[in-house]
């Protein structure tokens, strides 16, 4: 699944105007989830500010090289992420066995049921 701000700079056209209310209501996410992917577009230079306010919101105008910028900026940031353990496979048997001792309870009972 591609990153928010990401997203945003694919969906959009060059000179679309953006809001945080916009964001919230298209992408379901959060207050803060929404003005921070606009702070990190804005830090990058993929957004640019228009002057004008939607209500309390500032609006935002897609710059022509957003795309690259924010692509660019990922990529910088993308060493300092945190690293995910990869997944490692098993079969289901195995993970019930070793993982739950609730699944065996129940399993237990299953078979006494159908005996």
């Amino acid at each position: 699944m591609k990153p928010l701000h990401i997203r945003i700079v694919e969906d959009f056209k060059v000179g679309h105007e953006i809001t945080t209310k916009l964001i919230k209501n298209m992408y379901a996410s959060t207050d803060n989830h929404a003005s921070n992917t606009i702070n990190f577009l804005y830090r990058c230079g993929a957004v640019r500010k228009s002057g004008k306010k939607d209500g309390k919101h500032i609006v935002y105008i897609i710059a022509r090289d957003g795309y690259e910028k924010t692509i660019q900026k990922d990529k910088e940031i993308s060493k300092f992420r945190k690293k995910t353990n990869k997944y490692l496979r098993c079969d289901v048997k195995e993970l019930t066995k070793t993982h739950n001792p609730l699944v065996l309870k129940f399993d237990a009972l299953l078979a006494e049921v159908r005996a």
